[in-house]
């Protein structure tokens, strides 16, 4: 029987898949929020209305670039979150907000961003969706 590395990746990709989500430590909220209040603290809330995912994730960033913006002593970093999540989850949309709302990292706690643009599909380990931070 002849072997080709087209069947190696593939029978290598569940056990690959498995190893991607067990690295989302993160719990995420993706779909469409409101602005709302704590009643007992009077905080500002951003609250879940129309639910796309909810489940584990991962929030990183690809690149920590220094690029010149209009004049060599302006530089800029260009940093570019993604997130992560399962194999199989549901297609997120363009524009889908995400919000973290647990984390073994407490600094990404609370953090908001939307989703900008489309994850590459097929033979992958996960989806992964480049991200905007909202402030």
């Amino acid at each position: 029987m002849a072997v080709s590395l087209g069947s190696d990746i593939a029978a290598a990709l569940p056990g690959l898949r498995a190893e991607a989500e067990s690295r989302m430590t993160d719990s995420v909220q993706v779909g469409r929020f409101e602005d709302g209040v704590d009643e007992t603290t009077g905080d500002p809330t951003w609250v879940l209305v129309t639910a796309r995912y909810v489940g584990k994730g991962r929030v990183r960033w690809g690149s920590r670039e220094v690029t010149n913006a209009d004049a060599p002593s302006m530089p800029i970093t260009v940093q570019e979150p993604y997130l992560s999540v399962p194999f199989g989850s549901p297609l997120l949309r363009d524009n889908d907000e995400v919000l973290v709302v647990g984390s073994d990292d407490p600094i990404l706690v609370g953090r908001r961003f939307r989703v900008q643009g489309f994850p590459v599909a097929g033979q992958v380990t996960a989806y992964r969706y480049p991200l905007e931070e909202l402030g």
